[in-house]
């Protein structure tokens, strides 16, 4: 049995309310900062299929699906890690559901500091140039500011 992480959506049920019980039923779990309607859980699909067939919480849960397999989303633990690293330590993260519409910048990867080795693509937010990373196509972050003498540039 494999764990990894799945994309949750919630139905009319906020993540501040189903979070600690599905913390209660030995789950783990990431409600990102600012997002109502999502919820990171990482078990096995055996084990959230269960909660959502015998709890009345789980009824209102559903897969997110991918558009291009269509089968749940998993996001990679490398890819969670790096987005619940963003969003512990930056003061005020930029989280979004949907992807920006923005102009892709430069390809990137953080040579040092918090967010080492994260890549991403350098984007204009709030005046601000930032790194936008991509979680599983379902969820983008964007870091503070990164001075560019710590990003290198990829192909």
């Amino acid at each position: 049995m494999v764990l990894q992480w799945y994309v949750i959506n919630l139905r009319f049920l906020r993540s501040s309310r189903i979070a600690p019980v599905l913390q209660n039923d030995g789950f783990q779990i990431f409600v990102p900062p600012k997002v109502t309607n999502l919820i990171f859980l990482r078990s096995t699909k055996e084990a959230i299929d269960e909660f959502m067939h015998t709890s009345s919480y789980g009824r209102r849960m559903r897969y997110m699906y991918s558009r291009i397999n269509l089968c749940p989303i998993v996001i990679k633990d490398a890819d969670m890690d790096l987005f619940i690293r963003i969003c512990s330590v930056c003061d005020l993260p930029i989280v979004m559901t949907e992807k920006p519409d923005v102009k892709l910048g430069d390809h990137v990867r953080v040579k040092e500091g918090a967010f080492e080795g994260a890549e991403g693509y350098v984007v204009r937010m709030r005046k601000s140039k930032r790194v936008l990373i991509g979680v599983g196509g379902v969820i983008w972050a964007a870091t503070t500011y990164i001075p560019p003498e710590q990003l290198e540039i990829l192909d």
